[in-house]
């Protein structure tokens, strides 16, 4: 998970500077709170998007980015808990209120109702406002006690104004959020470039490894196609030789036989006429045939025979190769792995949930729980708490022994009551296992999948800038099926559904299991 800054900064309105409020995404697809790019583009009839200079349609109806929005809000959240909150110093003890502004002039923190006069009073509405902070003497001078307002390039410190006329006098000094903003576009610049530079290695990287990976393929098909072509000549040679060794053993016997019909004929014409019916039953008493003579054919169907057990190898090998394939790729994703728990807010009445939310099975039991809007109330199922967006997420689930059940992740706006269509249409993306050994992807159409055998463990692995949802039988090292170019506007939850009881047959649960990298 990315760290808070580095969220702060992705989730940042180029105009105020600060985390989205009500964000909203342009017609160019740059993202700003509402109320920023709203005044933006109302200050002239012919505005341009600030990042990219592209013209604004003014009459584009801004509709605020849930799935950002919601992100923003959890960083406001964590900002919140990393940074405590201020009081008000103007409150009682008893009745202190939080505080939303502090003043620099009066060194004092207020609540929304004793700010009030800094917002009416003409002299109190020239102090210096900043949002609550508790360390307030850090933004006061210490040597005249009056707000660090300027910066001081030379000596690169804030000073008051006092001090710009004073030690500080003829430096190069500038209004200090003036050089905070330069400095955080500085850093921004900074950022980028190095995130740039980053991106141009791992470019360089990944030709570099497509290189070699096509190298190894080419060498790889290269030595099986010499192996096999080698091995198929070698057989048919060896068969052709036998071939040959039977054909002339058979001339030889024939010859032979041949050679005694001959010698049969003769003392046939020198005996004496009228032959004696005795004698000729002597001649023809022992047939002059072999058991060869009567079969010298070759058999063509050995080339059928030895030409598929040839492909048969060929067969193994390139498995053997693709679950290398796979394997690569599974190490790929699984660093992409998620801890993932199942939300009971969200379950069927008839399921149970491990104490750890890791497990979960189907009791063939209702349970008496309140039907909440994000409760499943008709399908056997349950999402997992915590929803993913605008990033690669993995993890894995235990499906040994079960009859039926589905997996996969489905949209934060499904429809959760009644009957559920599982396909992409309506949110879900899934593949499922049905009377014990029939499984199917959930397309808009079902896909039958034939499986090399039953998994035990199934991967499953979102990308959603690839817009790929993929599925793998982690322990076969199997790609089992994937759903390409989807399209994910809202943040996406992991779906489980571990089937119907069927009277105890299908009792055992579906486990998320910790992701142990393949070796």
């Amino acid at each position: 998970m990315a760290a808070l800054s580095d969220l702060s900064e992705r989730f940042t309105c180029s105009i105020c500077l600060d985390v989205f409020t009500d964000p909203i995404t342009t017609s160019c697809g740059h993202n700003f709170c509402m109320a920023c790019i709203r005044s933006h583009r109302d200050r002239s009839p012919c505005s341009m998007c600030p990042l990219c200079g592209k013209a604004l349609d003014s009459k584009q109806d801004f509709t605020i980015n849930r799935t950002i929005r919601d992100t923003a809000e959890d960083i406001k959240r964590k900002r919140i808990q990393e940074n405590p909150e201020v009081s008000c110093d103007s409150c009682p003890k008893k009745k202190m209120r939080v505080a939303v502004k502090s003043c620099l002039h009066c060194g004092t923190s207020f609540c929304e109702t004793h700010l009030e006069p800094h917002v009416t009073a003409e002299k109190l509405m020239k102090h210096k406002l900043i949002n609550p902070v508790k360390n307030l003497d850090e933004y006061i001078c210490k040597n005249h006690e009056r707000p660090l307002v300027l910066y001081c390039r030379d000596d690169q410190t804030a000073i008051c104004q006092f001090c710009s006329e004073s030690d500080h006098k003829n430096h190069n000094t500038v209004h200090l959020e003036e050089e905070s903003l330069k400095l955080l576009m500085n850093k921004k610049i900074q950022d980028k470039s190095r995130k740039m530079k980053e991106i141009k290695h791992s470019t360089r990287f990944n030709k570099q490894a497509k290189e070699k990976e096509i190298e190894e393929n080419i060498k790889f098909f290269k030595e099986i196609f010499e192996r096999s072509n080698a091995e198929l000549l070698e057989l048919m040679e060896e068969k052709h030789k036998e071939t040959e060794r039977r054909g002339e053993e058979l001339i030889r016997e024939l010859d032979k036989e041949i050679n005694e019909l001959k010698r049969r004929q003769t003392e046939l014409e020198q005996l004496s006429n009228p032959m004696d019916f005795t004698q000729i039953i002597n001649l023809l008493r022992n047939p002059i045939y072999t058991k060869r003579s009567n079969n010298i054919s070759i058999d063509a169907h050995e080339h059928g025979r030895i030409l598929r057990n040839t492909i048969s190898w060929l067969q193994g090998v390139l498995d053997e190769k693709m679950r290398e394939t796979v394997g690569r790729e599974l190490r790929s994703v699984q660093r992409y792995a998620v801890d993932v728990t199942l939300d009971p807010d969200t379950a069927y009445p008839e399921l149970m949930l491990s104490d750890d939310g890791k497990e979960v099975w189907n009791t063939g039991e209702s349970q008496k729980i309140p039907d909440t809007p994000k409760r499943f109330n008709h399908c056997s199922c349950v999402l997992g708490k915590e929803g993913f967006s605008s990033q690669k997420f993995y993890y894995e689930v235990h499906v040994s022994r079960k009859t039926e059940w589905d997996l996969g992740v489905a949209k934060e706006s499904i429809d959760r009551k009644g009957e559920i269509g599982l396909h992409p249409e309506n949110g879900y993306w899934t593949v499922w296992l049905r009377n014990r050994e029939e499984y199917a992807a959930n397309d808009c159409s079902p896909v039958p999948l034939t499986l090399k055998e039953k998994p035990v463990k199934v991967g499953v692995f979102v990308d959603f800038e690839e817009g790929l949802v993929s599925f793998y039988d982690v322990e076969a090292r199997y790609h089992i099926y994937s759903f390409t170019g989807q399209s994910f506007p809202e943040k996406l939850y992991p779906y489980f559904s571990p089937g119907e009881y069927e009277e105890g047959q299908n009792s055992q649960p579906l486990i998320i299991t910790p992701v142990d990298s393949i070796e």
